[in-house]
Formats: C-alpha cells, structure tokens, sequence
C-alpha cells in the first residue's frame, strides 16, 4: 500500500502523518504532483477537523484552494469548508 492513494488512506487509518503523506506526494511529474499535493492538503484538513484543530485545518484547506487545479473536487470541497469553518466562528 504504497501507491498514490494508499498514503492518504493510511492516513485516515492513522499509520501515517500528514507530514508522510504530503511526501509521498512528491512525484516526478509535475501534472501528478501537482495534483497529489492538493489531494494531500485536503485530505490532511479533513482529519485536522475531525480531531478537533480548526486552525490547522484552516491552514490546510486554504493550501488546498491555493494549490488544486481547477477540475478537481477537492478544492470545491475545500471552498465550502472554508466557508462553513468561517461561518461558524
């Protein structure tokens, strides 16, 4: 289970960090990369906010928006958590 997506699903299990997984993120084709960090990001906000640390969350989810393309559903995700984390305040 080492193949992209395998580090993400590694951790929502918790065998591996946010940290881990944003460097198996780093692939050699920049069109790959690009998108497996932006994948990283949001998944990385989505266990933040399940344990509780909005902040963190906060940050990962605006690196999200910064970084994914434009096609990718995890930055419209990542817009309406932003959105739903600011409301909320």
């Amino acid at each position: 289970m080492t193949k992209w997506p395998a580090p993400i699903i590694n951790l929502f299990l918790g065998t591996k960090t946010s940290e881990q997984v944003l460097d198996a993120a780093n692939d050699p084709d920049p069109r790959k990369r690009k998108g497996q960090i932006c994948e990283a990001h949001f998944y990385a906000a989505e266990v933040a906010l399940q344990r509780g640390s909005r902040e963190e969350a906060s940050r990962l989810f605006d690196l999200a928006v910064a970084d994914c393309p434009k096609i990718f559903i995890e930055k419209q995700a990542a817009d309406f958590e932003l959105s739903s984390l600011r409301a909320s305040r």
